[in-house]
């Protein structure tokens, strides 16, 4: 799947914002300086995340995304 938006550096790990909506890429944490905050095009395969909050093996809460989330697996990208 190809996607065009813009690269934005998240908390969560690098994504591409498509009609407000984020699609993280899979194994990417940050962008380059010199393409987050651009267009870019992405292609690669498209996956549901599930939610990955929730207790730790001692109870306490870990960090994690409470819903699920979209992701690109072996993205390839290129400025839009």
């Amino acid at each position: 799947m190809t996607v065009r938006g813009r690269a934005v550096t998240g908390a969560g790990g690098a994504l591409v914002e498509v009609d407000g909506e984020p699609i993280y890429i899979s194994g990417l944490r940050t962008w380059d300086a010199e393409l987050d905050g651009s267009q870019v095009e992405v292609t690669g395969t498209l996956r549901v995340r599930g939610s990955t909050a929730g207790p730790g093996p001692s109870g306490m809460p870990q960090h994690g995304f409470d819903e699920e989330t979209f992701a690109l697996d072996g993205a390839e990208w290129a400025p839009a």
